[in-house]
This record gives C-alpha cells, sequence and structure tokens, in this order.
C-alpha cells in the first residue's frame, strides 16, 4: 500500500514534468519556426540574387596566379588583335620559349611572354600582310583544356582566324589526371564560360557533379569564393590602415613562401618564376634531362575513359572552330623515339591513326612533324620537350607546311591582309583622336 508521503512524492514529480513539458513545448517550437524563417529568407535572398546579379563581381579574379589567369590578365591588358592562336602542352611551350628567346637574343619571363615572335617572322618572309600569333598553349594541358580555353579567349578577348593545336600522346591519356575539371585551366576559366554543354563529361565522381550542380543553383555557393575575395580586399585595407607592415630591408616574398610552404597553392607563378633565356649548343646538349620515370607513370595505367573523354573534347573543339569560323590544324609534335617505346605495344600507331582519321571526319589539316630522320636527341631538353634548337627546326617545318598547302596559305594571307587593313583604319582613327 502506498503510503500518504509516497503518494505526494508522485503527485509531485508529475506536476513538475508536466512544467517541463509546458516549457520545452514553446521552445521546441520557436526554434522550428526560426529555423523555417532563416531558410525562408536565404531562399528569397538566394532567388533576388540569382535573378538580378546586384553584385558585379570581376570573373577575371581568382584566389591564385597560375598560367591561365598570367595567359588572359595578358590578353585583356594588350587589347589587340590576334589572327593566329596557338595550343597545345609543354611540347608547344617549350619549343617556343627555347625558339624566342634564341632568335630574340634576350631572357623571356613566361608570365608575359606570349606570342611567337619566331614563327610570325617565318610566315611574314612569304604572306604579306599582318601576322599576329597569341599562344594559348601551357604544361599539361589536354584537349578539354583546349577547348575551354579557346572558347574563353573568344568570350573574352578576340577571335583568330587560325589555330594550331599541338598534340602529343600523353595528351590523350595522362594518367597522372583524375577528370577534365580538375586542372588549373579549369578551375579558372569556368568563371569566364559557361559549360553546361559538356558538363557530364568534366565530372567523374557523384561528389564533384553535386558540387557543380550546387554552384549553378544556389548563388551564395557557387559565388563563394567572389564573397571571400570581396572580403579579403576589405580586410586587408582595413587592416593596412590600422596595423599597417612595419619597415623591413628583407620583406617576405612569394620566393620565400615557396620555400617555406612547397605544396601551398602549386599551380600559382610569380614574374620571372619561370624563365627561357638563350643558349648555346654545348650548354644544351649538357642539360638534357632523362625523364623515363615520369612517363612512364604518365603511360602506366591507360584509362580508356580518359582517351574517350579527350577524343570527345577534341570534337568539341573541331566543333567551336567550325561554328566561329575558326580554321583549325592539327599538329602531331615531335617526340623521341625512346618516348614512344614506353607506351603499350601499338599505342602510338592507334595515336596518329586516330589523329588522321578524325582530321578526316571533321574535314581539318593535320600534319604529322614528328620526323625520327630530322628530330634527333640534341634538339631535346628530355625525351618530349624540344629545346631552342629542335624548336626552331620545329616552327620552321610548321610555317613550310602552311605555306606549301595552297588552301592554308590562301587563309593566313587572307587573314594577314584583314587584319594589315584592320590596323591602318585603327591607327588613322587614333590620330583623328589627337
Amino acid at each position: 500500500m502506498m503510503t500518504l508521503e509516497s503518494l505526494k512524492r508522485q503527485q509531485e514529480e508529475l506536476l513538475a514534468m508536466s512544467e517541463v513539458k509546458e516549457l520545452v513545448g514553446p521552445k521546441r517550437f520557436r526554434l522550428r519556426s526560426t529555423f523555417l524563417v532563416a531558410l525562408a529568407i536565404f531562399v528569397c535572398a538566394n532567388a533576388f540574387l540569382s535573378f538580378f546579379m546586384p553584385i558585379p563581381f570581376d570573373i577575371y579574379k581568382f584566389n591564385y596566379r597560375g598560367w591561365s589567369w598570367w595567359t588572359f590578365n595578358a590578353l585583356r591588358e594588350e587589347k589587340q588583335v590576334s589572327n593566329v592562336v596557338l595550343l597545345g602542352s609543354s611540347t608547344m611551350v617549350s619549343a617556343l620559349a627555347g625558339c624566342d628567346a634564341n632568335y630574340l637574343q634576350k631572357g623571356l619571363d613566361l608570365t608575359r611572354h606570349h606570342h611567337s615572335r619566331y614563327l610570325e617572322d617565318r610566315l611574314k618572309k612569304n604572306i604579306a600582310g599582318d601576322i599576329d600569333i597569341f599562344s594559348l598553349a601551357a604544361p599539361g594541358q589536354m584537349p578539354s583544356d583546349a577547348y575551354i580555353t579557346l572558347k574563353a579567349m573568344v568570350a573574352s578577348a578576340t577571335r583568330p582566324d587560325v589555330v594550331i593545336y599541338g598534340v602529343a600522346p600523353r595528351d590523350f591519356i595522362d594518367s597522372t589526371l583524375s577528370a577534365p575539371g580538375d586542372t588549373d585551366a579549369f578551375k579558372y576559366l569556368t568563371r569566364i564560360v559557361n559549360i553546361d554543354d559538356v558538363a557530364a563529361r568534366v565530372f567523374r565522381s557523384p561528389f564533384s557533379k553535386l558540387d557543380w550542380f550546387l554552384q549553378r543553383a544556389v548563388y551564395f555557393y557557387g559565388y563563394a569564393l567572389d564573397l571571400r575575395l570581396s572580403f579579403l580586399e576589405g580586410t586587408d585595407s582595413v587592416l593596412n590602415v590600422v596595423l599597417p607592415r612595419p619597415w623591413t630591408s628583407t620583406p617576405f616574398t612569394w620566393w620565400d613562401r615557396q620555400r617555406l610552404i612547397p605544396t601551398y597553392l602549386p599551380a600559382e607563378i610569380h614574374p620571372e618564376a619561370i624563365m627561357a633565356g638563350p643558349i648555346d649548343r654545348k650548354t644544351a646538349d649538357e642539360k638534357f634531362t632523362d625523364n623515363t620515370l615520369e612517363y612512364l607513370q604518365r603511360y602506366k595505367n591507360p584509362d580508356p575513359h580518359t582517351y574517350k573523354t579527350q577524343t570527345y573534347f577534341l570534337s568539341q573543339l573541331a566543333q567551336f572552330c567550325h561554328k566561329e569560323r575558326i580554321e583549325l590544324i592539327i599538329v602531331n609534335m615531335p617526340i623521341t623515339l625512346e618516348n614512344i617505346r614506353l607506351l603499350k605495344p601499338g599505342g602510338y600507331i592507334g595515336y596518329l591513326q586516330g589523329l588522321k582519321e578524325f582530321a578526316m571526319k571533321h574535314d581539318l589539316s593535320f600534319f604529322d612533324l614528328n620526323d625520327f630522320g630530322r628530330y634527333h636527341k640534341n634538339d631535346y631538353h628530355d625525351s618530349v620537350h624540344l629545346n631552342a634548337f629542335g624548336g626552331t627546326k620545329f616552327f620552321d617545318d610548321l610555317a613550310d607546311v602552311v605555306v606549301k598547302d595552297k588552301r592554308l596559305n590562301t587563309i593566313v594571307a587572307m587573314s594577314a591582309e584583314h587584319l594589315a587593313k584592320h590596323r591602318q583604319i585603327a591607327g588613322k582613327h587614333s590620330e583623328k583622336t589627337y
């Protein structure tokens, strides 16, 4: 039997529980209503900002200055028309840098040198008019990068009349690349151009696809980098006034940061970080490097998906050029026989045959300039990159095939004549304004 005391205790406990329920119930309701109000405000703000875009962010800003950043900021600063463009990976970059450094007899800062002066002058010997060659080539460039890079140039600067794209086997099967969206070019240039038409081929993992969807659907997520950059700029301007940097005879530079934290922003480069200088034959011969181990890794596990994806982007590049009335020329770059032997049996022959069939299908000009009888070991820095002397040979050969091909000669000549007239009219107009 329950005593009077235990009965009272039970009643007190029930009373306390009812009081807690009365307190917790409204609190839970308040929490839920606050969340719903915050969610509604977020959705409305996101919709408003997405449709009206009241904040004019600079799409050319980025959190680090990689190769693509320097290339496109040079395009914007020059404000001149280039009627011929070069595309390609480091095989093209190396040939151009070494050739021009020896031709101009001066050191070249590759963050600022984006023209092929030797090829320009070489073509002008046989073709009248103005020829301005801008290089969009970049280390590690794949066909996916080449496509978005040319598309970004047309969207932000000028439309060239001719594009010369130098390719090599690595560009289609590099085992060290997981997906097209992982490259420096894609990370930066997707700020400039829309890639919704090819997004399905860019992202392989479900997380990267979800990330891309959220960038397109949620304003605050898509513009998170811009908001962060704006916040950092504002914070820096305030801190520079409140806490000015103390004077020192040895300021901390980009070079110091690279030595201290070499893996931080590895794709970022700095003026004079990548230089090309004149070189003599003896020095060039002594500087040959054996990069067999690097290419064993690159060729180790050729992924059929990567090959199909990069071939798809080569097709997209061809279609884009056709749409924009740009003449696309595909060139097989010189590489050493030793490097080709690192490929799977029949790999190089299949690669060449694929390029020839691709050119026929899309009605493009294709030139195989990898002549083992013409290019020797002393023409290379390593097994794939031409040095200054090999680069000069390459651009001589490239100029010869363009000049000797009647159709290409006519196209380049018409473009050169048109550019000369354009500059003449622009010159007269500038004279009148003064």
